[in-house]
């Protein structure tokens, strides 16, 4: 691989990483019911309702599930794939196994955005345990998934371990479900 390809493959890496991980933020935070009022929430509709709206006028909001996000994050996922595929082996992949290979580093994104929000939401409660903007926003992430945990491992002394079956599980997942997802991609090919 010649510098300049690096140089492009680390650009896009790094462009499509942010993009995917602000639709991907805006389309959890929506499912697990955080409050719009919250600045950070404002912040990802103000830069993400530009693309969002016109596809949400097709799709909609069903139940809580908000499609258009949804489709956005697969949309950018698959073309991170395919210009990825394209760049180290300089021919298009076949469209099924693009997908395939995006539905399994889709569900990775979320588990890995899930994890980070764990582990962030416990440092910053040891570090600055007054709510602000940025704990809400944690919170209302992760305690759909905290609280399963904490009807059966309650809070000991003040501390609670809930975060920590939730993070082995979430990475459990990623190792049983995403990464065979994403093998199973490559075999098609």
């Amino acid at each position: 691989m010649s510098v300049l390809q690096a140089a492009l493959l680390f650009l896009c890496q790094s462009v499509f990483t942010l993009c995917i991980a602000v639709f991907l933020l805006r389309f959890c935070l929506h499912l697990s019911g955080a409050t719009p009022r919250n600045i950070i929430t404002q912040w990802l509709g103000k830069i993400t309702n530009p693309v969002i709206k016109p596809v949400r006028t097709i799709l909609g909001v069903w139940k809580g599930f908000d499609s258009a996000a949804f489709l956005i994050c697969l949309l950018l996922v698959m073309a991170k794939v395919y210009i990825f595929g394209w760049i180290k082996i300089d021919e298009p992949l076949p469209l099924l196994s693009i997908f395939i290979f995006s539905c399994g580093q889709l569900l990775q994104f979320t588990l890995q955005l899930y994890s980070l929000a764990i582990i962030a939401q416990a440092v910053l409660s040891w570090v600055n345990p007054s709510p602000n903007a940025l704990s809400d926003v944690l919170y209302s992430l992760t305690a759909p998934l905290l609280n399963l945990v904490r009807r059966f491992i309650p809070p000991i002394g003040g501390f609670d371990l809930s975060p920590i079956p939730v993070w082995l599980g979430l990475q459990l997942l990623n190792i049983m479900v995403a990464a065979p997802i994403m093998r199973a991609s490559l075999w098609m090919f």
